[in-house]
């Protein structure tokens, strides 16, 4: 009986102390540690413009002209993690909290191999459209490609997409409760 009720003592004792809420420690790691990524681009939108030209006749000259051309840009949004200033980055106990620099444009590449020439109708007496008349329409182009931009959604990924990535980045280094917030940029606030 004795053996029992030691038996019995030991198993309560050994629950009881495994019943303790286990407590961890923060992690020891510095937090401002993810400036050294840097530029962090977190997402990617191509869009295509079609640029549409007639150039109106008049009256000394013979014909029309009609130009239509095709281009694409490649435009990347992100976080400069750089930025991030002192006190942007508090950790309460196993809580970490971030306030990100505002979401930028990180790039904007027009490719002139994805920049082509549909459509080229001249008659009568005029002439073709020059080197000069292209490339000017073609800045016109990726002027309303800036405009509509703002009509995407790319700023919000790359923020949705940023804090994907920080929250993950934090619980790697063993915090459990990660809070991403955003400062709001000029480009936000159009």
């Amino acid at each position: 009986m004795m053996k029992y009720t030691l038996f019995i003592l030991l198993l309560i004792t050994g629950f009881i102390s495994s019943c303790g809420g286990e407590t961890k420690d923060p992690p020891k790691a510095n937090v401002y540690e993810v400036k050294n990524i840097g530029l962090l681009s977190t997402s990617e939108y191509t869009i295509g413009k079609i640029i549409k030209l007639t150039d109106a006749p008049e009256w000394y000259k013979l014909g029309d002209r009609k130009l239509i051309m095709s281009c694409k840009a490649k435009i990347k949004a992100g976080v400069d993690l750089k930025k991030i200033k002192e006190g942007d980055i508090t950790v309460v106990g196993n809580t970490i909290t971030i306030v990100l620099p505002p979401v930028e444009i990180t790039s904007f590449t027009m490719d002139p191999k994805l920049t082509h020439t549909e459509m080229e109708s001249v008659s009568g007496l005029r002439q073709g459209f020059s080197q000069n008349e292209k490339y000017e329409y073609m800045r016109q182009g990726e002027a309303a490609i800036r405009r509509d931009m703002k009509d995407t959604k790319i700023l919000k990924d790359a923020e949705e997409n940023a804090a994907m990535f920080l929250r993950d980045f934090y619980r790697r280094m063993g915090y459990e409760k990660v809070i991403v917030k955003h400062k709001k940029g000029e480009l936000e606030n159009e």
